[in-house]
């Protein structure tokens, strides 16, 4: 499909280095980040500008985003803990 052909479950990537964050949140000082949601972006710079740009509907305190492929499961819905 050439170089922004389908690359993952319900995004397209117009971009080849395109990649997902996660997107994390707290709105008090004494919750944990939770996630909130994700967004796909080329770099860093734009996935913090995606993110606060789709998720400023709350009054966060802290936002904080990861890339997906940086994240370690420990284990995923439907699999045993070990």
């Amino acid at each position: 499909m050439g170089s922004g052909g389908v690359s993952g479950p319900g995004f397209n990537r117009v971009h080849g280095r395109a990649r997902e964050y996660e997107v994390f949140a707290r709105k008090a000082r004494v919750e944990p980040l939770r996630l909130v949601g994700s967004v796909v972006a080329p770099d860093d710079d734009l996935a913090m500008a995606y993110a606060r740009a789709t998720y400023d509907e709350e009054r966060w305190i802290e936002m904080a985003i990861v890339p997906r492929e940086a994240m370690v499961t420990l284990w995923a819905p439907g699999e045993e803990a070990e």
